[in-house]
């Protein structure tokens, strides 16, 4: 298995931070290279699930995205099925300072003799300015003054 995990620190309550991100409308568009359409919210979050597309290389790629596992407020797992990948991610939320710090981790399976490890290692290093900007731009959107609907 391969990883990639990146962290942020948003200035706003656990709470705050957390409820959010119980959105996948608003936790997972990370740039105009990806969209969410179809947002399904369940009142705890465990299946809140959203379908996901993007292009690359000119092909469109769609896919979808499911809230397995929520322990309010630290922790939210989504697995994703986007073709042949399945990552599965893991956000957790905790304190700092006056904050929270968010981290947002991928972990990469490929049960492929000989070139398994191979793949894991370059879908973990491929998404690594996606989890970035996805962190990032959900820190501009959560320290906003206000959030908008529907996003």
């Amino acid at each position: 298995m391969s990883t990639l995990t990146r962290s942020v620190t948003i200035d706003a309550p656990v709470e705050k931070v957390f409820d959010l991100a119980m959105d996948v409308g608003k936790l997972w568009p990370c740039s105009p290279d990806v969209a969410v359409r179809d947002v399904e919210l369940t009142p705890d979050g465990v299946g809140t699930k959203a379908r996901i597309w993007t292009h690359g290389l000119g092909v469109h790629f769609e896919g979808s995205i499911e809230y397995t596992e929520v322990v309010r407020p630290e922790r939210i797992v989504a697995h994703v099925a986007f073709g042949p990948e399945k990552p599965l991610w893991v956000f957790t939320f905790e304190p700092a300072d006056a904050g929270t710090k968010m981290t947002g981790q991928g972990q990469w399976q490929v049960k492929a003799p000989a070139v398994g490890k191979t793949l894991e290692a370059w879908m973990a290093k491929s998404h690594e300015g996606f989890l970035e900007t996805m962190l990032g731009n959900f820190k501009e959107l959560v320290e906003a003054k206000k959030v908008p609907r529907g996003r």
